[in-house]
């Protein structure tokens, strides 16, 4: 009986416990809920935080301390990975800081409100950008410019040398970007020799070509951290000795040639896989006489083998690179000065004007 009673009470306590238990669940429930909704008598859920064991606590305390040196905080700003991350953030930081778009823009006019009534005011042009650069661009004259056909908003310039600076670099060549109203270049690099003549490898978008005073071809990667060529042609005599003031990309996606001409009429056709020597080089001379200071060149739309030329006595010659009539073909009428630059039309769908 003793056995039996002592069970019976442990089980009444324990039953009077969860009782009185939930009836204060119950009375807290009710006093949250709003009139007229019954409490469903469920003990409320929270979140505990885990466990923590001293060793882990002490862990935790090491991280939070952790202060990194001089010479490792010089580490990680120097290594490869932080300065390309801190490049690329820094380029888009500018551009979203730069840009203050005003949606009243008028591209064609741009004058003042006096001259609206003027018949002629709709066809001016205006000043958009100017591009320059304190630091690369100051005391240097631009020697030519090229369009990407991969980002059709980047432009890439080339400059000869700054006399007030001859310890800078002698040749330089920048992309602009015209997309973002930012005034620093996208990208700068540098040569040895003064820069004639640039353009975009058009199949490579991160490539580009520049041609030198010294006559060496010179190819940059936009990819590498390095400024200099990661590319150079050769100075021999079986490639150009003179400054090479004309430098073009033609052909295909699957076969095409860099093309150069030095002002001696020396034109050169180059692989970009073998910079080592020209494939094929041919001297442009009128009638078989005299060379041809070639000072600009331009391909028609999608041709490979004929081209345009001018030259610093004034003249315009039509050329082509192979055949039986390789060379010089037609000569053009005379300008009373050097011709120094020439441009081919693009658009071929156009009725009024052919190549």
């Amino acid at each position: 009986n003793n056995f039996t009673y002592a069970v019976l009470t442990y089980g009444d306590g324990q039953g009077d416990d969860e009782e009185n238990s939930l009836t204060h669940i119950d009375h807290g429930f009710h006093s949250k809920l709003p009139p007229g909704i019954l409490p469903h008598g469920l003990p409320t859920v929270k979140e505990v935080a885990p466990a923590i064991t001293p060793q882990e606590q002490k862990k935790d305390d090491l991280k939070e301390v952790k202060e990194l040196s001089a010479e490792q905080k010089q580490m990680i700003i120097l290594s490869e990975d932080f300065q390309r991350f801190i490049l690329r953030a820094g380029k888009v930081m500018e551009r979203a800081l730069s840009e203050k778009v005003d949606i009243y823009t008028d591209y064609i006019g741009g004058s003042d409100e006096d001259d609206m009534g003027d018949e002629k005011t709709q066809a001016r042009l205006s000043l958009n950008r100017s591009f320059y650069c304190d630091r690369w661009s100051k005391n240097r004259c631009v020697t030519s410019f090229d369009w990407s056909t991969y980002y059709p908003e980047l432009m890439v310039a080339s400059y000869h040398s700054n006399e007030e600076c001859p310890n800078e670099p002698d040749g330089v060549v920048i992309v602009w970007n015209t997309k973002f109203k930012k005034q620093t270049p996208e990208e700068v690099f540098h040569c040895q020799s003064a820069v004639i003549s640039t353009c975009f490898a058009k199949f490579h978008p991160n490539l580009i070509l520049g041609g030198t005073y010294s006559g060496q071809i010179v190819l940059w990667d936009n990819r590498v951290q390095k400024r200099t060529p990661i590319q150079r042609t050769p100075l021999s005599a079986s490639a150009h000795t003179q400054p090479v003031y004309c430098l073009s990309m033609v052909g295909t996606q699957n076969a095409h040639n860099v093309i150069s001409i030095s002002s001696d009429g020396k034109l050169c056709s180059w692989s970009l896989d073998m910079l080592s020597q020209p494939q094929d080089v041919l001297e442009l001379q009128h009638r078989q006489s005299k060379a041809i200071s070639v000072t600009c060149m331009a391909f028609p739309h999608n041709e490979v083998n004929n081209f345009v030329l001018g030259s610093e006595d004034g003249y315009v010659y039509s050329a082509s690179r192979h055949g039986n009539r390789s060379g010089i073909g037609e000569t053009y009428e005379k300008h009373l000065g050097p011709v120094t630059g020439i441009s081919a039309h693009h658009n071929q769908s156009s009725p009024d004007f052919g190549h």
